[in-house]
């Protein structure tokens, strides 16, 4: 076991995690455009924020994505101008929805980072696991009911206390209200908010 340990070798990832919000209730066709056009809105918001696609590692979820981001991006590219892009493509997305190839796409978005473990098959992380709890938590759903929003975003506390608080760019600290995620065993603070679209 010691000399397995000792072969891996973790590396830092900034964590991304995507899910469409009530897909499953969505027969195959609706779930099928859904789908391809949460591929477009993600790649075209990553290339508005300069991170071309290749240097991504994703993983397709079916309704969401996994997306772990090299640490040469600043985490600060991903909350501005990142989020407010793609909350910019699903407005203009969503505001020509309302058939089942078109369906309005409402979005969890997540924001956490830690170090990976790249398999034969993939990734293995705790922070990756953390980072799909955070994107599940009750807080989200509550906040998308009450606000009606396209998009509700949440960062992990490692990420509030190292990018958020600090005000960098167009991030406003104060928009970041304190919640606990309560999901499985995960039992974490965290802090949410509804982003506004570039130019918002």
């Amino acid at each position: 076991m010691v000399r397995v340990a000792q072969r891996v070798r973790p590396e830092h990832r900034s964590i991304v995690v995507v899910d469409m919000v009530g897909s499953s209730r969505w027969g195959n066709v609706t779930q099928f455009h859904a789908r391809a056009a949460l591929q477009r809105l993600v790649r075209r918001a990553f290339r508005r924020a300069g991170v071309p696609w290749w240097r991504l590692a994703v993983e397709d979820r079916g309704d969401g994505m996994i997306i772990l981001v090299p640490p040469s991006v600043s985490k600060v590219d991903l909350l501005d101008p990142l989020v407010p892009a793609l909350v910019a493509g699903l407005r203009a997305h969503n505001a020509r929805s309302g058939s089942r190839t078109r369906p309005r796409i409402r979005l969890r978005v997540a924001v956490h980072s830690g170090e990976v473990l790249r398999a034969r098959t993939g990734w293995v992380s705790a922070d990756v696991n953390l980072a799909c709890r955070l994107v599940a938590g009750e807080p989200l759903y509550r906040e998308l009911a009450r606000t009606g929003a396209d998009l509700v975003l949440v960062v992990s506390e490692r990420v509030h206390d190292g990018v958020v608080r600090h005000g960098y760019r167009g991030i406003d600290p104060a928009a970041y209200a304190p919640v606990r995620i309560v999901v499985k065993e995960a039992d974490v603070a965290a802090r949410v908010t509804v982003p506004a679209a570039c130019g918002g």
